[in-house]
């Protein structure tokens, strides 16, 4: 358990590394053949910052976290943008994202996005969040009329992966957890498939497949309190 997480933070401190952070840069935004002076100035509040672009500004505010520079991206590749990302690595490195673009006249605010993102310039962007002991992985899609940042629904959560009951529990046919389709027997093998998080993290339900491959849920205490072998980590 020990190597997946510590593989786990490898990997993800590896890709957090994988772009650079600027405080001031000179980079051509919107392909018209002029680099754009571009810099940010943080606050006293450290919370608070302006970006500057040419002449132009626009100031932001992280909740939590302090500014400490910006990153340029290309969301997609066939557009005439790059984007620029206002960072903070949050409290706990928690990162955060703001993304902005100019237009040769003003400076847009597009979305804010959490934790890891991943940019391939196909106008994509895939961000894994990690959920404890699993990795969740939403996908935003770059509007092109209003070159927001639009949020692709999921109703479930892919998780996928394998733990030990260690302690007999009930999974039910619905999430109203009334109906029992099974009593999970210890020592056995199940896998948790998906995860509902609609709810309060205290909440979410989670649907587990048998060693027998019977399905039915169960709340994420419950989980917890009677599963071994889950890879748990902050």
């Amino acid at each position: 358990m020990k190597s997946k997480i510590l593989l786990f933070f490898l990997f993800y401190s590896f890709s957090l590394m994988s772009f650079e952070l600027f405080q001031q840069a000179e980079i051509d935004l919107n392909f018209d053949g002029k680099k754009e002076s571009i810099s940010t100035k943080t606050f006293d509040d450290g919370s608070s910052y302006l970006l500057y672009i040419n002449e132009l500004k626009i100031k932001g505010k992280f909740e939590d976290g302090e500014c400490d520079g910006f990153a340029i991206f290309d969301i997609d590749t066939s557009d005439k943008y790059k984007e620029i990302a206002v960072h903070t690595p949050g409290p706990s490195d928690d990162d955060v994202y703001v993304f902005y673009y100019y237009d040769g006249k003003a400076i847009y605010k597009m979305g804010e996005l959490s934790r890891w993102p991943k940019i391939n310039g196909n106008g994509i962007v895939y961000v894994k969040d990690w959920m404890g002991f699993w990795e969740k992985n939403d996908k935003y899609v770059l509007n092109k009329q209003t070159r927001k940042l639009d949020k692709i629904p999921q109703e479930f959560y892919y998780v996928g992966v394998k733990a030990t009951v260690k302690k007999s529990f009930p999974i039910y046919k619905t999430r109203e957890f009334k109906d029992v389709v099974a009593n999970l027997k210890e020592n056995s093998e199940i896998t948790i498939l998906v995860c509902d998080v609609s709810e309060d993290f205290l909440k979410y339900s989670y649907l587990i497949k048998s060693e027998t491959n019977l399905i039915g849920w169960c709340r994420g205490p419950v989980l917890f309190e009677h599963a071994q072998g889950l890879p748990l980590a902050d």
